[in-house]
């Protein structure tokens, strides 16, 4: 048995060879019918699988260039909406400066941000603008946006303007508790950035956390009621070698109303032309 399985193995092609020869001799033989189904079954087993396979390629070669198609109009798609979004968003911007001009009470000119120097050693917090003394702007004019106050002109040259910003900590403005109609001057609080404080209050006065601050109208140069921002914290502070019920003061941190980090569209109140007809 060894033998011969091990002849078989040995002459293993040509067993193959004699297969095929035995097939190909019934194929002559065998009646046509048969002829035709005996193709069929080896194709079946045969090329059928080959076939199927590279059908399933074909098709998935299609869904590949159908997908990147499909990825190509998604992406056009997302840029158009953000375009679309991005319009929708000036037209807003465009309407609420538009409605923000009409509200105000002076003759007021638009100024573009041309440079900033928030960090600026020591810290003087100033900007240029693109307005000078050929536009009308004179030293010490309102300087706001349409979240309040900005700041005012410190320098002015032709065509370029200094805005000193409500952070440099030579700024002061006359500042007013919305709600309890309690007076202080807002100043820089120093070492907190762009946070503002509200000083010379006295600790028996009603001033809360959340209370909205406005400028005062006090002093010859910002007009009343334009928003500086609100009251985040309230504490009361003591001086050092006073008096018993002298010296106390409230410390008052003020959230600014205007972001100081974006800056673009700004407006010059002339407050010297009075109300806009």
């Amino acid at each position: 048995m060894d033998q011969i399985s091990f002849a078989v193995i040995r002459n293993r092609n040509l067993l193959y060879l004699g297969i095929c020869l035995l097939l190909s001799l019934l194929l002559l033989v065998l009646p046509r019918r048969v002829k035709s189904d005996l193709s069929a079954l080896i194709f079946r087993f045969t090329y059928a699988p080959f076939y199927a396979l590279s059908h399933q390629i074909k098709q998935l070669k299609g869904v590949y260039q159908e997908n990147k198609k499909l990825h190509q109009r998604v992406m056009e798609l997302t840029l158009e909406n953000y375009n679309l979004k991005e319009e929708h968003l000036e037209n807003s911007r465009l309407r609420a400066l538009l409605d923000f001009r009409s509200e105000l009470k002076y003759q007021v000119i638009p100024a573009e941000v041309v440079a900033g120097e928030l960090n600026r050693p020591p810290g003087t917090g100033s900007i240029l603008i693109k307005k000078g003394k050929e536009d009308g702007i004179k030293r010490n004019m309102p300087v706001v946006n349409l979240y309040g106050l900005v700041g005012k002109t410190e320098e002015v040259f032709p065509h370029r303007s200094r805005v000193q910003l409500m952070l440099d900590p030579n700024f002061r403005v006359s500042a007013l508790d919305q709600r309890s109609r309690v007076f202080g001057i807002i100043k820089p609080h120093p070492g907190l950035g762009s946070v503002l404080k509200l000083d010379n209050v006295p600790i028996e006065e009603d001033v809360r956390r959340g209370d909205e601050v406005v400028s005062a109208g006090l002093g010859g140069i910002f007009p009343a009621g334009i928003k500086i921002g609100v009251v985040s914290r309230v504490q009361d502070q003591t001086f050092p070698n006073t008096t018993p019920h002298s010296g106390i003061f409230k410390d008052i941190e003020v959230k600014p109303s205007v972001d100081f980090n974006s800056l673009e569209e700004l407006f010059l109140l002339n407050t010297d032309e009075g109300k806009v007809k």
